[in-house]
């Protein structure tokens, strides 16, 4: 694995040797297989780097798991994995200036929230890596309460890859009113000046 790898306890490590022994090893080789086009010509893309950095997000997922949501450890890995496996891949095309070619997205993962998509029509992709859009959510979730609060967790759980159907029922509520907390809270970052100068100063970044 790669250096300055995120510090976890003992029972985050645990989690992650669940996913890495046994039966259950296949879980970053299965992203690999199912979400990116292994190319072993183009840096970045041969099978040992994707493996890499698969178990670099799944080093992530343990880290940001929340067991009292209710939902399998493994289920969410898969998805943190498959979805940072994504960005990578779409970071690296963009330094590269290469084609990407990625397998569409399901249904099931059409639900996917970035960050970029709080912006409305400017669909830039990935202006910001999916570990710092997490970070700031959790930022600025502190300083909010009620629905806001909530529908920043709802947008940080769609990031991570969870479809409001099954963020409805983590919290025990119809996809409907998830979807009425995401709409509140988007509407409150856009005038949240840390969001803001967030994506300013990612747009002075872009070459011209």
């Amino acid at each position: 694995m790669k250096k300055n790898m995120i510090p976890l306890n003992e029972e985050q490590r645990q989690l992650v040797e669940s996913c890495l022994s046994g039966e259950r090893m296949a879980l970053v080789h299965r992203a690999i297989r199912e979400h990116i086009v292994v190319n072993e010509t183009i840096f970045g893309f041969g099978y040992d780097d994707l493996y890499q950095e698969g178990c670099i997000w799944l080093c992530k997922a343990a880290a940001t798991f929340q067991k009292e949501k209710g939902v399998k450890f493994e289920t969410y890995a898969y998805k943190v994995v498959s979805n940072g496996l994504r960005t990578y891949c779409r970071l690296m095309c963009n330094k590269q200036k290469r084609q990407c070619t990625l397998p569409p997205v399901s249904d099931e993962e059409d639900g996917q929230l970035g960050m970029d998509q709080l912006l409305a029509e400017d669909h830039t992709e990935d202006w910001i890596s999916e570990a710092d859009t997490l970070q700031l959510l959790h930022t600025l979730k502190t300083q909010y309460t009620g629905t806001v609060r909530l529908g920043i967790e709802a947008i940080e759980w769609k990031v991570k890859g969870f479809s409001g159907k099954e963020i409805a029922q983590m919290y025990g509520v119809k996809p409907n009113l998830v979807g009425a907390w995401i709409s509140r809270a988007t509407t409150r970052l856009k005038q949240n000046p840390v969001f803001i100068q967030a994506f300013a100063d990612h747009v002075e970044k872009q070459p011209r």
